[in-house]
């Protein structure tokens, strides 16, 4: 027998497609409900193969999801394909893996071992996305999801692994019924589907009782300059100025509270150029309202200059108060990682920014009367980290902003999908967010996730709500990655009975 025949990773390649194509744009999301089912069959039939087909399916899957990483107008498109291709080609690599370890289990368990699925395939996913500076919670089977919201409210109790973990767990009931070998299995995968199909409609009722609590509001209003991603700095920060301006003070007429800039909208160093600080803090004045935006910043270690990617609060009559920088760098796009352990690294030039991580957590803090709006600012990247934001709302958030520059991958599906992870966040934490981008999606979105007010793909928009400042604590907040926690005891649970059981190998 071949270790790795050809019709099974084709079978299993199929797996791939389907999760890819129930991701963001398209939102096939019911697909992923017997996405796996491929894989699942094909690992059953032949175990042995079971690194192969894996990597099939995680390489169609990946490539589907992340084409848009070999777009990058950032880079040279040979460095932006090979970026691609190694991150696909390590992610691909760790579905194979898992595949391998399940293939060992079902030699040892037999169909009990499709019992594990669920908890392998969170572990699995919790693991690639809690490795430090070299994280990528990108590509998660809870993407797929984007489309059907019920599911989506229980990340107030699980986070987003939650949705991964449930994903699975229908797959793996629809498996059992399909094999339909024992009666015993058959009537399990009923039961299982009864009870996971309950699950999103309790979730959905539940969230709607966060409207039953009385919480102050804000006007917030989010800016979509639509400028190309070179322009900006070849034609100046006054080029960018004049348009973040005009369509700020459009927007403001009607009273606004924040103003919300996209990433870089200023591609200054601001805090040293006084002219621009007196331009944007006048223009807070005139129109009231506290303005964040993106810019340029730098922080001096043993006298040399490093930069960093930062975001500044104007406050009306008082000019710049705050600023943050970017903590979770995209690794080789904005920062080499490990030079913590090889300093010289530091000195690679792939054409990254090679950005500092900001220096601490940074909430905002706007008065409003007798309420205080507190806000974190996400820039780009870091709206895919749960624990980042369950950090900013356990020290005071009641609000989320994320600002970015979402122009260097065109319309592929990269706005989109961040979009989604975004919305991610409000959801586990119960904060309304808005999302502010230079070319687009831009939104505003309530504490359910809800989008209430979007601007299209490359116009120069704006948009405006009033969102609630919510100041409850999830269950998320409060316990943080739980899930994943028994994910692993369970998945290790789950080794340790392979391990010890003795059984003909098949």
């Amino acid at each position: 027998m071949k270790l790795f025949p050809p019709q099974p990773r084709l079978i299993a390649a199929t797996a791939g497609a389907a999760l890819a194509l129930a991701a963001p744009p398209l939102n096939l999301y019911f697909l992923a409900w017997i996405g796996l089912l491929p894989l699942m069959y094909s690992i059953s039939r032949n175990p042995r193969g079971a690194f192969g087909q894996g990597f099939a399916a995680g390489f169609i899957f990946n490539v589907g999801v992340l084409y848009w990483l070999a777009l990058n107008d950032g880079t040279h498109w040979a460095v932006a394909t090979l970026s691609m291709l190694i991150t696909v080609f390590i992610l691909a690599a760790a579905w194979g893996t898992a595949a391998w370890i399940f293939g060992w289990l079902f030699r040892r368990l037999g169909a009990a071992a499709f019992l594990a699925l669920p908890f392998s395939w969170t572990a699995w996913e919790g693991w690639l996305g809690h490795l430090g500076e070299i994280s990528f919670p990108w590509p998660l089977l809870a993407l797929t999801q984007d489309g059907f919201a019920p599911i989506l409210q229980i990340m107030e109790f699980t986070g987003v692994w939650g949705v991964s973990f449930w994903v699975a767990a229908l797959n793996t009931a629809i498996f059992f019924i399909w094999r339909n070998e024992t009666r015993t299995q058959r009537w399990f995968g009923f039961a299982g589907l009864g009870l996971l199909s309950l699950i999103p409609f309790i979730a959905q009722w539940h969230a709607y009782s966060h409207y039953d609590i009385k919480s102050p509001t804000a006007c917030i209003m989010v800016v979509q300059g639509n400028i190309k991603a070179e322009d900006k700095w070849i034609k100046g920060g006054d080029y960018s100025y004049v348009i973040y301006d005009s369509l700020t003070r459009l927007g403001a007429e009607s009273g606004v509270d924040l103003a919300v800039w996209p990433e870089t909208a200023i591609p200054e160093n601001l805090m040293y150029h006084v002219f621009t600080q007196e331009r944007v803090g006048r223009l807070a004045d005139e129109t009231g309202a506290a303005i964040i935006t993106g810019a340029s910043d730098y922080i001096r270690l043993e006298s040399r200059s490093r930069p960093l990617n930062a975001a500044f609060l104007i406050l009306p009559r008082q000019g710049i108060v705050d600023r943050c920088a970017k903590r979770q760098l995209v690794p080789m796009g904005e920062r080499v990682p490990f030079q913590w352990l090889i300093p010289s690294l530091g000195n690679l030039n792939f054409g990254q920014a090679e950005f500092m991580s900001g220096p601490q957590p940074v909430v905002f803090k706007v008065p409003l009367g007798r309420d205080t709006l507190r806000f974190p600012t996400l820039i780009c990247y870091e709206s895919a980290f749960p624990n980042l934001t369950r950090d900013f709302v356990q020290c005071g958030a009641n609000f989320l902003t994320a600002i970015s520059n979402d122009a260097w991958y065109g319309r592929s599906s990269e706005p989109a999908q961040i979009t989604a992870l975004s919305r991610f966040r409000s959801i586990e934490t119960r904060r309304a967010m808005a999302r502010a981008s230079n070319t687009g999606y831009s939104f505003l979105c309530d504490q359910l996730g809800q989008i209430v007010a979007r601007t299209k793909l490359f116009e120069a928009a704006w948009t405006a709500a009033i969102l609630p400042l919510c100041s409850e604590t999830t269950f998320y907040v409060r316990f943080g990655d739980w899930l994943l926690v028994l994910a692993f005891i369970g998945y290790i649970g789950f080794l340790c009975w392979g391990f010890f059981k003795c059984r003909k190998n098949v």
